[in-house]
């Protein structure tokens, strides 16, 4: 009887932790707060170079979707937009801006995105991010979101790998604000299912957080150009 006290003491202590255990085959371990919001694959629609693919995971959905065009200055390029709406009819507004010196280079691409609602026009958040050159991956150093006063920060999730070698593990991306998970994004599944990705968003957050955390990881989706063939490292 002590013995089964102590082992429920004990797993009441470890249970925060036990999400890095018990994550399924095939997934990234996630948070335990996350893991206790639904997990939404991401549909992927017709991929083009003319405009975004349109997404869909769980309530969220890209829509009006926009690909590259020039604006009246003759310098400022815009790489896409979109806009994410929810199921109460909420939306977001995507707009993406290359600040590469040549914006028509397919090796480097360092990006602006805006991204605001109709629930708070006055809340934007700024989304930088940069394509290592000539490498298929983006460093978590040159991904920042930030709105001014608050700050989104990421890190890399690996998961078990599904077979002999590390490539085969899933990978994935958490986004924290003041250390508190709002969402992650598992971009590559590993073994014959690498195909699949995920995303969790917390429901601990209001609608406002929310639907920028869907904007975000659409925005990653479509600059990583749907992570087929590239990852995000340290």
């Amino acid at each position: 009887m002590k013995y089964l006290l102590n082992l429920f003491f004990y797993m009441l202590i470890l249970s925060p932790y036990l999400h890095q255990v018990n994550a399924q085959k095939g997934e990234i371990p996630v948070g335990a707060k996350l893991q206790q919001s639904q997990k939404l694959l991401i549909k992927i629609g017709m991929t083009s170079k003319s405009k975004p693919a349109k997404l869909k995971f769980g309530e969220y959905a890209t829509v009006n979707l926009k690909g590259g065009s020039t604006k009246g200055d003759g310098k400022t390029k815009l790489d896409f937009s979109f806009v994410v709406i929810n199921k109460k009819g909420d939306s977001a507004f995507v707009e993406a801006a290359n600040n590469s010196t040549n914006p028509e280079s397919h090796t480097l691409k360092d990006l602006s995105v805006y991204i605001t609602t109709n629930i708070d026009q006055e809340d934007l958040w700024i989304l930088l991010m940069t394509k290592t050159p000539d490498k298929n991956e983006f460093s978590l150093e040159n991904i920042f979101l930030t709105n001014g006063i608050d700050e989104i920060n990421f890190e890399n999730i690996i998961g078990e790998p599904m077979g002999k070698s590390i490539k085969t593990a899933p990978r994935g991306i958490e986004a924290l604000i003041n250390g508190n998970s709002i969402g992650a994004m598992q971009y590559y599944s590993g073994g014959s299912f690498s195909y699949k990705k995920f995303i969790w968003i917390s429901e601990e957050f209001d609608d406002q957080t929310k639907l920028i955390v869907a904007s975000l990881f659409s925005s990653m989706m479509e600059i990583g150009d749907y992570f087929e063939d590239y990852t995000i490292t340290d």
